[in-house]
Formats: structure tokens, sequence, C-alpha cells
């Protein structure tokens, strides 16, 4: 009877603890900020995270580890490694999980790195290609783990080709309007000092015109294909509107606003030449010349000089 008793009482106590919960506790941070009004899933179920990304959620008070996952494609678990967290032995400890966005997380990165390489491998050895394609294997089946799907990589490398195809065409389209406006401003300067001794010197602010008014027809005509593969491969509106701005600058603000009234200089050049013209007239059409282009081109160039450098930036950011 007391050995009935004994057993009795252990499965009392086996059963007293069974069901019991306690409180789990996280932070959700991205690029050292928290992560607010967040859904992650946490064993199967949801817990959505306050203003100071922080969530709580029941799990059971034997459990060492919990699995978390992101409840959508906005966000995948960094850390820890897999969605698997170490439950801590104090409950009141606050676990912090990272959270990288879904389109650019490492592992992505590094999965369209080495497919960028292995398209480049046409000419190395079958061992090397061989060993990238085992590369290549890995990671996918790593991403597969943490919740990507064979969709979301065709996804991801379609937009991949995109950016490697239009990255190339946008770089050149605004590289080449700062280049051929600084060398059309350079042809105003020679034009300044030569055009009135020698009508030759016209010459190069044609040539330079021509080549600035097609680097101005190729940025203009190619603007809206330009935006919308940004919007398309790119994935991040500030972008589309970055450029959509510096394209407004170049295009408006410097181009038709400022360079293209400058053509008034070619103008009063050619008034300079016509017979009949008294030295008086010649003076005052030489000094209003001479005048205008000293007192415009030096703030153009410097508004073209630091739209160099934003676009620099522009470029930079869509490389990254």
């Amino acid at each position: 009877m007391r050995a009935i008793a004994c057993m009795i009482n252990l499965c009392v106590a086996g059963f007293s603890g069974y069901g019991q919960t306690i409180v789990f506790s996280g932070q959700l941070l991205n690029n050292n900020a928290v992560v607010k009004n967040y859904t992650v899933i946490i064993n199967g179920k949801p817990a959505t995270t306050n203003d100071s990304g922080v969530f709580t959620t029941a799990i059971s008070s034997s459990a060492t580890q919990v699995d978390i996952k992101a409840s959508d494609k906005s966000f995948i678990i960094a850390y820890p490694t897999n969605g698997r967290v170490l439950v801590p032995k104090d409950a009141s400890l606050l676990t912090q999980i990272i959270l990288e966005p879904f389109q650019s997380n490492g592992q992505v990165k590094n999965y369209l790195a080495s497919l960028s390489q292995l398209k480049n491998a046409s000419n190395k050895g079958q061992a090397e290609t061989k060993a990238l394609q085992a590369k290549i294997d890995t990671i996918a089946a790593n991403l597969i783990k943490i919740g990507y799907t064979n969709n979301d990589l065709r996804i991801a490398r379609e937009r991949q080709d995109g950016i490697d195809l239009f990255y190339p065409e946008i770089s050149s389209a605004l590289q080449d309007y700062i280049l051929q406006s600084q060398s059309f401003m350079g042809a105003y300067k020679f034009i300044s000092q030569y055009a009135f001794v020698n009508i030759n010197a016209l010459t190069e602010y044609a040539q330079t015109l021509n080549s600035f008014n097609q680097a101005y027809q190729k940025l203009y005509v190619n603007y809206p294909t330009y935006s919308k593969k940004l919007s398309d491969y790119w994935n991040d509106t500030s972008l589309t509107t970055e450029f959509g701005s510096i394209t407004d600058t170049l295009l408006y603000g410097i181009g038709r606003n400022k360079i293209v009234p400058l053509n008034d200089v070619k103008n009063k050049i050619n008034q300079y030449t016509q017979n009949g013209l008294s030295n008086r007239d010649k003076a005052k059409i030489k000094n209003d010349v001479q005048s205008q282009i000293a007192a415009q081109i030096p703030p153009i160039t410097d508004e073209l000089n630091a739209m160099e450098l934003r676009v620099k930036q522009f470029l930079d950011r869509l490389k990254d």
C-alpha cells in the first residue's frame, strides 16, 4: 500500500507541472533600431511588438528553446541562426532578435554574388565551376531553411538580372550628362577669349553643343523607362524618388533654365562678325558677351560639380 501511495504521489507531482507556462519576452531590432508593431510567429503563435520593439508570449515552462519566424516577407530572422532562440533561465531577461529586410538578407546577397561569379566562370576550370555550384546549392538550401521559397529565389535572381542590365544604362546617362554639360561650360570660357579674334573658335562650341544636346535627349527620352526599372528591380521607393529629383534638376533646373538660354551668346557673337558694325557697337557686344559669361558660367559650373557628387552618391546606393 505504501508503494502504491508513493507512486500516486509521484504522478500527481508530475501532472502538477504539466501545462504550466512562463512569459517569454523578446525585442526585435533591425539595423540597430527597434521594429515597432511587427508580428513574429513564436512556436506557431503570433506575437506583436510594442513601440519599444518588445513582444511577450506564453511558452511552456519546460521549453528550452523557441522557434521564431517572420509573419510576412518584410523581414527574415537573421539572428539567432535559423530563428532558434534559447529560453533564458531568468524569465525576466529580454532576448534580442535581429531582423533583416527580406529582399536584402546577407545570405541572399551572397547567393546572388555567387551566381554572378558562376556566370563569369566560362573561362575557369571545371573544378572551380563545380565548387561555385556547390556553394550556391548550399546557400540556397540554408535560405529555404529560414523561410525562403524557390519562387523567392527566382524573383531575387530576376531582380538581380534587371539590376545588372540597367545599372550601366542609368549610370552612363547621368554621368554623360554631367560630363557634356561641364565640357559645354568649358567651351563658353574658350569662346569668350578667342571668338572675337578667330571665328573658328565657334567650331568647338558647336561640337560641345551637339554632345550636350545628345546627352540631354538621352536622359530626357529614357527617364520614364529608367524610373520604371528602378521601381521594378531595386525595390526601394527612395531611389526612384531621388532619381526623379536628380533628373529634374539636371534637365530643367540647370539644363533648360540655365544652359539653354546661354545660346544667346552665340547669337551675339554672330552679330559681332557682321559687316557694317561700328567699333563702338562691336566693343559693346564683346563686353556684353564676356560679362554674361563671367557672371553665369561659374555658378552653373558650381551647380554641376555639386550634382556630380550627388550623382556619385546615388550610383553608389544603386550598387549596394
